[in-house]
């Protein structure tokens, strides 16, 4: 049976929460919640399964399992001893612990957390079996989340097991590439319509282009993938499982859109045709050699989204003058497009010269940045506004 309703949390980056909201709810998910930085809803096994297949934004899905309160270590160690562990997966599993504490005195280390937490489970699996089930800290079969608060803890199994940016295309990458489920997100947030052109001028390793191209094509990013992290539960339901893969392949279309990566080095382009074609969109994506400072864009208007360089290595005069020749090439040569600019610059952004339709705050990894979204115009934009009122 797939009816019985379970609670689920889908995580995803700081600034993405609304844009995954979106995919739960079109897939069905119900009671669906914003929390910080993941995503609560409600549904059965087969929504699981179909999350898991379709969701761009999310980076993994826990499924929740318990909820206690206690009031001392041993306390803990008994009632999460006494949880029926059996019944969700066997001692033959390979396990993991990832356990998080705030506000509380009881567990001021999260290692003695994990540690304790893995001789719960295992001793309830000595007791209940003969048997302890290893652990294995990089590639568990069954990852468990331990979650205090407190004096509550919450338990969670990972359903995805593998985080889910791992599409599996990118076999290769270059300095610092942009993570793919951020990726996704960002061109939902540029809210490109999936079908006018999408020029991505600093491709670096691709991502960009391909989570584009991946949107247009109506491509489920894991339904290529052999096993989750639900693929070793005692529900697991095959059959339902090879459906839901089965359902979203046939889903796929051909890329309708024009997109283009380019980049002004060789070896990046030859990195972006790589994953490209491990993506199996080889032919759909059109991968070339520009410089962005002297690039001609398509005469049809579209959507263009940057993520410029940025580091230690780069001396602020250099990151302010690069965001100011930016700003001068968006306004000189890509009237009628729409751009969005990811950076955690957010001095230099101001010297970008254009005001931003939309601002939303996005972690790229642990960098605090800014993703603006811009609408280029020639001329100026009180004419502009007006214009675009009348219409």
């Amino acid at each position: 049976m797939t009816t019985q309703e379970n609670t689920y949390v889908a995580k995803t980056f700081a600034g993405l929460e609304p844009v995954l909201m979106k995919e739960l709810e079109a897939l069905g998910g119900t009671d669906v919640q914003l929390l910080r930085r993941a995503v609560s809803f409600k549904g059965d096994k087969q929504l699981l399964y179909r999350a898991n297949i379709w969701c761009r934004t999310a980076l993994s899905i826990l499924h929740h399992q318990t909820e206690f309160n206690f009031s001392t270590k041993d306390d803990f160690y008994e009632q999460l001893r006494e949880f029926d562990w059996s019944g969700l997966f066997g001692p033959d599993k390979t396990i993991s612990i990832r356990a998080a504490a705030h506000n509380t005195e009881i567990f001021n280390n999260t290692l003695f957390l994990a540690q304790l937490s893995k001789d719960a489970i295992a001793d309830h699996f000595r007791d209940k079996t003969g048997r302890r089930p290893d652990v294995d800290v990089s590639n568990a079969q069954v990852r468990i989340t331990i979650n205090v608060n407190k004096d509550n803890c919450m338990v969670a199994l990972d359903s995805s097991g593998e985080a889910l940016f791992k599409r599996g295309y990118r076999k290769a990458s270059g300095p610092a590439p942009i993570n793919e489920v951020l990726a996704a997100g960002l061109i939902m947030l540029s809210e490109w319509d999936g079908q006018r052109t999408f020029l991505d001028p600093m491709c670096g390793s691709g991502t960009f282009s391909i989570e584009a191209a991946m949107i247009n094509a109506n491509m489920a990013p894991g339904a290529e993938r052999k096993t989750f992290g639900f693929s070793y539960w005692n529900d697991f339901d095959p059959e339902l499982f090879a459906e839901e893969k089965a359902a979203a392949l046939d889903q796929r279309k051909p890329v309708s859109a024009r997109i283009i990566a380019s980049d002004n080095k060789g070896f990046m382009l030859d990195i972006a045709r790589q994953n490209t074609m491990h993506a199996g969109l080889m032919g759909s994506i059109t991968v070339q050699r520009n410089d962005f400072f002297s690039y001609r864009p398509p005469a049809n208007p579209g959507w263009v989204l940057l993520n410029p360089p940025y580091g230690q290595r780069m001396k602020y005069n250099d990151i302010r003058v690069m965001h100011t020749d930016i700003g001068d090439t968006l306004k000189k040569r890509f009237s009628g497009y729409c751009a969005g600019i990811i950076s955690p610059e957010m001095d230099a952004m101001k010297h970008l010269g254009l005001k931003p339709k939309r601002k939303v705050p996005v972690f790229n990894g642990p960098l605090p940045c800014t993703f603006n979204i811009y609408e280029l115009f020639e001329g100026k934009r009180k004419e502009f506004v007006a214009k675009r009122k009348r219409l």
